[in-house]
């Protein structure tokens, strides 16, 4: 099994790459191969909203930077993993500014999921959505914001399977670890 793992926190957040390197070692426990990119080192575009990869080259933004490798990734993957400072409940400006370009991932026409129009599906494979929000400290809001967001893009991008988990820093990293591995063995069962 394929994991991308998107980290949009700056590069030196300590606390970060320490949960990085707990989710690569689980990942590989489990055999899973895994890709970690980290958005701050990469030349990605703001999304322009010109439509044109659903117009233009389908499948396809029509901006060519180092979001083609990261869409490349993430399509041929059976899970993403976002790592994210959470600001005002949502994820870092740098893994936004990358997701806002995703949206070539579904097709233009609509279909109603529960009840609700979402755009439909341009691939078979959809991946699994597993978030890790950072907080300095317990914020009750903005960790119900960051878990409905998620939860949201999942419907969206058809994942079959979404987990947001809230890592406050200095957290006993035991904590995390068994949570991170719960989530990885919920999404197993499901592939």
């Amino acid at each position: 099994m394929k994991a991308s793992i998107l980290i949009g926190s700056k590069s030196d957040d300590s606390e970060s790459a320490k949960i990085h390197e707990i989710m690569l070692k689980e990942l590989k426990k489990l055999n899973w191969d895994a890709t970690s990119i980290v958005l701050e080192d990469k030349k990605i575009a703001y999304c322009t909203g010109c439509f044109g990869c659903w117009v233009q080259t389908p499948g396809e933004c029509v901006i060519k930077d180092y979001v083609e490798t990261i869409v490349r990734e993430m399509v041929h993957s059976d899970l993403i993993i976002y790592i994210t400072p959470i600001v005002f409940g949502g994820y870092s400006s740098i893994l936004k500014k990358a997701l806002d370009r995703q949206i070539s991932r579904v097709l233009p026409y609509f279909t109603k999921v529960n009840g609700e129009v979402h755009h439909s599906k341009r691939y078979e494979k959809q991946q699994s959505l597993l978030s890790i929000g950072l907080l300095d400290k317990h914020d009750t809001e903005k960790e119900e914001v960051f878990k409905s967001l998620v939860a949201r893009n999942a419907i969206n991008m058809w994942s079959p399977f979404q987990r947001a988990i809230i890592y406050l820093n200095g957290e006993d990293v035991v904590e995390f670890s068994n949570n991170f591995n719960k989530a990885l063995m919920e999404v197993e069962v499901i592939l």
